[in-house]
């Protein structure tokens, strides 16, 4: 009867204890009452894992222990057969699967231990661990002529000179067929993103002979079952079917190592074989390559992290001159207008963002002040906000009518390939002369109107003069919208990074939030509001009321207005928010 055999405890059990499997459902745990077989331990589960049975064959199953279960050093993360001599892992207590029924092989190593086979399999299929331990390699390397302790020596001070895959590879292929002279070919595949075996090098001792095709069928096997192959003639091994591209390729003998990485998972495979019957590989040559392969995983691990911190060190290279390439886009001087003040702010919620503001000087003494909101952030928006930019200058500055000078943008913004994005935009022209504002708006929330005379803070434009968003509907008409700015008058213009600020709780900083800042009954230092005070306070509030939460969406804001009588100016202040 099939048993489990105690080879090891950490106390209080002996070893070589017999657990007979007598039901077709053990459970194994430290609960007394709901398991069968008991393991008075802390370190194991109430109930750790199950041994079923079904049709004479024993399969184990991991119950979501603390500490997981192991077969043969692997984790158990599914039902599992059990075979003949299995090794059974439950936290420090090691088991053995005794099996009667099927007749047990000499002792020899475990690192060198077949796998079980059938008596009429032709093809003298061999496999062994794919990832051997430190004690099975070094008692490899005890028994090992000098030539090929050199091979070793050779290929892991390769493995170490270079943090560069492709040449590494190379030199890993280029030895090993200096060193196995039966080995026709020689393949190093690594899997791509898919688990799609490509071939990184490929290696033939002669001209004429395919170096570029490999047998799928035996890299799968290797891959899938994270073990090393070796059969003495493919061609005629049951293990793997009919594998149309063995015979294609004539291959005879052939060794497969996968390459698996430090937590288990496959990175690729090392495949070599010949095209002659009478050059065969052996079980010693196996060992080797495993152990090579070992070796190269290790390589392949440090080389791809290697080459994703340069990736990441190029990337933020890239983002950083990108940043400074948007920021050259806002105004890098500021308007210097008799009686009135600007302010301006910029913060991205990223490195880079998708928020935008600009003044554009135009013929008659007038200036454009223009915020807009690429929906989006990060890179894409990024470039969007590179071509708008360019476009609001050519529009404005080639249609006076400035309703037309926003469609002309729109039409224009859409055949430049918007695509499934779209832009909010805020454009307003000031003739300082007249002191006259002029509004066309683009599916931008309203700026915001602080009026002097009144101490009343209200929309610049009304919800139904505001028009779509640019890139939604092509020759889209807009309205304008014309009034003017008395002493003290301030226009605050803002992305909805402002207004989307949010606290730890959640709650929204808001319009009423944007209102508060524009009220001056609310500054207690008395002096009448400036459009520079009113920029200050605004971005002081929502850092307060963000209370160190991350800025979540990017912020572009300018606060201008005319001057209350008896303030002197001009003045200009700028702040570009940093990451």
């Amino acid at each position: 009867m099939p048993s489990l055999v105690l080879l090891k405890s950490p106390g209080g059990t002996s070893p070589g204890e017999t657990i007979a499997l007598d039901a077709d459902l053990l459970v194994i745990g430290r609960d007394a009452d709901t398991c069968q077989i008991v393991i008075p331990h802390h370190a194991v589960s109430r109930r750790h894992a199950q041994i079923s049975r079904s049709n004479g064959n024993f399969f184990i199953e991991d119950l979501r222990s603390r500490n997981n279960t192991f077969v043969n050093s692997k984790q158990v993360t599914i039902r599992t057969p059990l075979k003949a001599e299995d090794k059974i892992k439950i936290c420090d207590f090691l088991f053995r699967f005794h099996d009667e029924r099927v007749k047990e092989p000499p002792p020899i190593p475990d690192w060198m231990k077949k796998e079980p086979q059938e008596e009429d399999d032709p093809g003298g299929m061999t496999t062994i661990e794919a990832t051997g331990s430190r004690v099975n390699a070094q008692s490899y390397l005890d028994n090992q002529n000098a030539d090929r302790l050199k091979v070793l020596l050779e290929i892991s001070t390769s493995l170490l000179r270079t943090l560069e895959l492709d040449p590494l590879l190379t030199q890993v292929a280029e030895t090993l067929l200096k060193e196995f002279r039966q080995a026709d070919r020689c393949f190093v595949i690594l899997l791509d993103e898919n688990g799609k075996p490509i071939p990184k090098v490929t290696k033939a001792r002669r001209p004429g002979l395919d170096e570029t095709r490999f047998s799928r069928t035996i890299v799968k096997k290797a891959v899938d079952s994270l073990q090393s192959y070796l059969s003495e003639d493919a061609s005629s091994d049951a293990s793997l079917g009919p594998a149309a591209s063995i015979a294609e390729f004539r291959i005879r003998s052939v060794m497969c190592v996968p390459l698996v990485s430090s937590d288990g998972k496959a990175l690729g495979a090392i495949q070599m074989d010949t095209q002659d019957r009478a050059k065969k590989f052996k079980e010693d040559d196996l060992n080797l390559l495993t152990i090579v392969a070992n070796l190269a995983a290790v390589a392949v691990e440090k080389a791809k992290l290697h080459e994703t911190v340069l990736n990441q060190a190029k990337e933020r290279k890239e983002i950083e001159l990108a940043r400074a390439v948007q920021l050259g886009f806002l105004p890098q001087s500021f308007p210097e207008v008799p009686e009135y003040e600007f302010y301006s702010h910029y913060s991205p919620a990223q490195s880079i963002g998708g928020d935008y503001y600009d003044y554009i000087y135009l013929p008659g003494g007038l200036l454009g002040v223009v915020v807009g909101d690429v929906a989006g952030k990060g890179v894409p928006a990024a470039l969007l906000v590179a071509k708008l930019s360019s476009e609001v200058r050519y529009c404005l500055l080639t249609e006076n009518e400035r309703n037309k000078a926003v469609q002309l943008l729109n039409d224009q913004m859409i055949r430049g390939g918007l695509g499934d994005r779209f832009v909010t935009l805020a454009a307003t022209v000031l003739d300082p002369k007249n002191h006259t504002l002029t509004v066309v708006n683009a599916g931008h929330m309203s700026p915001r109107k602080y009026c002097a005379a009144s101490g009343e803070i209200s929309d610049v434009i009304s919800n139904d003069a505001t028009g779509l968003p640019l890139g939604v509907m092509p020759e889209f008409e807009y309205e304008l919208v014309n009034f003017t700015l008395e002493p003290g008058d301030i226009v605050t213009i803002f992305t909805d990074g402002v207004t989307d600020a949010m606290s730890p709780s959640g709650e929204l900083f808001g319009i009423t939030g944007v209102d508060r800042c524009m009220n001056p009954g609310e500054d207690a230092t008395g002096p009448a509001l400036t459009p520079k005070k009113v920029g200050e306070r605004l971005m002081q509030a929502v850092r307060r009321h963000a209370n160190g939460r991350p800025q979540n969406d990017d912020i572009a804001l300018i606060s201008f207005g005319r001057l209350p009588l008896g303030v002197s100016g001009p003045a200009t202040v700028v702040t570009k928010g940093k990451k």
